[in-house]
């Protein structure tokens, strides 16, 4: 199984490098950006990137930066041509691809996308701009 990303510019690279700082090994990962040579050249790549998983008879998990913009889109559209081999995501945060570049050992394929999705969601939260005295900050 293999995990791509994608992303507007640069997103899905520099994510990537920060994913090796904490977790280490990227090898699971392939990232795919939307640049500067527009859609045709993105959903090429993209297209290509997945084929050569799925012909490989290979599960592919899709990080994708934002619901409703071109990375997001042509995979959606490429997922509905495969929905037994693609899974796909919006709303890239570090802790979901944590969460699933250490998880993708779990044979449970419905087990290993909700603890990506849960991973996403619990880490999004608005910090309190106070603390009582009695609460203890690991820092």
């Amino acid at each position: 199984m293999k995990i791509v990303i994608t992303s507007h510019g640069d997103l899905c690279e520099g994510i990537l490098t920060s994913y090796k700082m904490i977790a280490g090994d990227t090898s699971k990962f392939i990232a795919v950006k939307l640049d500067e040579n527009g859609i045709g050249d993105f959903s090429f790549r993209l297209t290509k990137v997945l084929d050569e998983q799925i012909n490989d008879n290979k599960t592919v998990i899709v990080l994708s930066d934002i619901m409703g913009g071109t990375p997001y889109n042509e995979t959606l559209r490429y997922m509905l041509a495969h929905p037994d081999k693609v899974f796909l995501f919006a709303g890239l945060n570090l802790p979901m691809l944590i969460q699933a570049g250490t998880s993708l050992e779990e044979s449970n394929i419905p087990n290993l996308l909700n603890s990506i999705l849960e991973a996403g969601q619990t880490s999004v939260l608005l910090a309190p701009s106070t603390i009582s005295n009695n609460e203890d900050i690991d820092f």
